[in-house]
């Protein structure tokens, strides 16, 4: 009785001492059997609820934390929890995060990074390696050039082309005229001047290159085979070819030998449209009617096609850029500078280069719009009829019974 007396006392200042309430180191019998002394209430202690943060609701750390571009390159550790790329032996690999400053690694130890063994080709391999590495660059050549802006190379072509002609006329001016000379010319009378000199032939060289300039501009074409197109093409530039109905692959050798020449072509259309002038020259001082257009005759072959083919004009940035600061008009205006006109020779040969670079950058602007509205009207119509067609909007409906609704026919 005296070490039940006892026990019961020790529970009754157990009880009055702790700051809680309901906790007590007897058990629920005893607790029924002897009374409260200490006049709290006993009470069961209630589950606490917890209500952690959804990630949905929760802000993001890369919306709260600007995005670490020195972190992303591995030159700092980021500033968010993460493993760290470089620890020390002494922290374990299950350890996340990064240490705080002044912390025991903190600061991984100052280990030299070992360079990469590369091996190096020798001096004989090199050596022989030699004549193909020149084989490939002469390959390449001249697009393994590295030459400045189509634009730049235009203005430094055209630019030296006037200041050879502004010093050709110079040397020719500077001869004293027969007007200003005495009677000391009569001793010269016999020794002419002969007209094919060296400035003549600069003259000649410098108009051939605007006159060839201008016409690899205006004949550098492009063709398209319109194989799907049934009606003829409203183009001057269209025409009807015979094609072969079996597509034969060749080899690299075989097209590189079939590949046209950009001279012969040139020099071709050259003589077409000089002699095209020539005809027409003769046919208007003749009087006669321009020929009518005959449609050609082809035979009917059961292993060839007639297609139209299209010739689209492309014109090149240098050639264009060229042509507008050294144009043959440019040479012939040349020609004519005297020491009486050449202010107004000049004034007319800027205004042909600025009225020349207006029209060609109207019409790039012209073309790049003409782009833009063919790209826009081809998505309004995607949008508005195509995409909707292909992936229309359905939605699923279904409808559910169960076997008690449903009412059996007895029969």
């Amino acid at each position: 009785m005296e070490l039940r007396r006892l026990a019961q006392s020790n529970n009754a200042t157990s009880s009055t001492s702790s700051p809680r309430r309901g906790t007590s180191s007897t058990s629920p019998g005893s607790l029924l059997s002897t009374p409260n002394r200490g006049g709290h209430v006993p009470t069961t202690p209630r589950t606490r609820l917890i209500y952690p943060h959804s990630p949905v609701t929760s802000p993001s750390i890369s919306a709260s934390t600007p995005f670490d571009w020195d972190a992303a390159r591995s030159r700092r550790p980021p500033p968010y929890a993460t493993p760290v790329s470089k620890r020390v032996r002494g922290l374990r690999q299950s350890d996340i995060g990064t240490p705080t400053p002044g912390s025991a690694g903190s600061d991984p130890p100052a280990t030299k990074k070992k360079e990469r063994v590369v091996r190096k080709r020798g001096l004989v391999d090199r050596i022989t390696s030699l004549p193909s590495a020149i084989a490939f660059e002469l390959s390449l050549f001249p697009h393994n050039v590295p030459l400045p802006a189509p634009t730049t190379t235009a203005w430094l072509f055209g630019g030296s082309a006037h200041v050879l002609h502004f010093l050709l006329r110079l040397s020719r001016g500077s001869k004293v005229p027969e007007s200003d000379l005495g009677w000391e010319d009569m001793y010269h009378e016999g020794e002419g001047e002969s007209w094919f000199n060296w400035t003549f032939l600069a003259y000649t060289i410098l108009l051939g290159a605007a006159i060839l300039n201008a016409l690899y501009l205006f004949t550098r074409t492009r063709l398209y085979q319109l194989t799907l197109a049934t009606d003829p093409v409203s183009s001057p530039h269209a025409d009807f070819i015979l094609r072969p109905r079996t597509v034969q692959i060749s080899s690299e050798d075989e097209q590189s030998s079939l590949r046209p020449n950009r001279i012969g072509p040139l020099l071709l259309s050259l003589v077409s449209h000089l002699w095209r002038a020539f005809l027409v020259s003769l046919r208007f001082l003749l009087n006669l009617s321009p020929p009518k257009t005959r449609e050609k005759v082809i035979r009917a072959n059961r292993n060839v096609e007639r297609i139209q083919q299209l010739e689209v004009w492309t014109p090149g940035p240098l050639e264009s850029a060229l042509f507008v600061i050294y144009s043959p008009v440019h040479a012939v205006l040349w020609m004519a500078v005297t020491s009486a006109n050449w202010v107004l020779i000049c004034c007319i040969m800027a205004g042909v280069s600025v009225q020349l670079r207006a029209l060609t950058r109207a019409y790039e602007a012209l073309l790049k719009d003409r782009s833009i509205i063919a790209a826009e009207v081809m998505h309004e119509y995607d949008e508005k009829f195509v995409y909707p067609r292909v992936n229309p909007i359905r939605k699923d409906a279904a409808v559910m019974t169960h076997q008690a609704e449903l009412v059996w026919d007895g029969h």
